[in-house]
């Protein structure tokens, strides 16, 4: 089998640095409630009752909610931002994978449950940010690695399971600024 082209095709990107750059960013949170409180909130439709600013484009799912190979969008007007997004993996209660495409930024993330002993739910992010261009790399070096205790989609999912509402755009504006000082 002549496997040259292919061969060549590898070296040449070996030998030199990518030309586009990686981030890996990881957090983990925990909340006072099970995973089968907080998974069926981690899907393109349901997050319009939690997160403030989210709307989404069903493009297509046999439920209407969260599901292996779910596909959505979010626009420009959307609290995350533009993007074409599909489930890779899906298990009940455990975790959720998807990639994100963006027009510079490929986005692969995995959110997975665990549940304690205790009775708390511990859900841990991992996100894989790929720019696709020099614009994505220029993105991409305003992200930080550095894990924070506090994110605030924690704190938007640990408000709507406290009382069964959206946190208010005021709570939100208070809580950055708050975060501030």
């Amino acid at each position: 089998m002549d496997t040259s082209r292919s061969e060549r095709l590898v070296q040449n990107f070996l030998q030199h640095e990518p030309k586009y750059k990686r981030k890996i960013q990881k957090y983990s949170g925990n909340f006072k409630t099970t995973p089968e409180m907080i998974f069926p909130l981690l899907c393109p439709a349901r997050e319009a009752d939690w997160i403030p600013g989210w709307n989404s484009e069903l493009i297509y799912t046999e439920s209407g909610y969260a599901e292996d190979k779910c596909v959505f969008r979010t626009n420009k007007s959307n609290s995350a931002g533009e993007g074409l997004w599909t489930f890779t993996g899906f298990k009940l209660n455990e975790y959720i994978e998807f990639v994100r495409f963006q027009r510079d930024v490929l986005m692969h993330c995995k959110i997975h449950l665990t549940q304690n002993e205790d009775g708390t739910t511990t859900v841990s992010w991992k996100i894989i940010s790929t720019a696709l261009s020099e614009k994505g790399n220029k993105f991409l070096d305003n992200i930080s690695t550095t894990e924070r205790k506090r994110q605030p989609i924690f704190e938007l999912i640990d408000y709507y399971l406290k009382n069964g509402e959206m946190i208010s755009k005021l709570s939100v504006i208070k809580n950055k600024i708050h975060s501030r000082h």
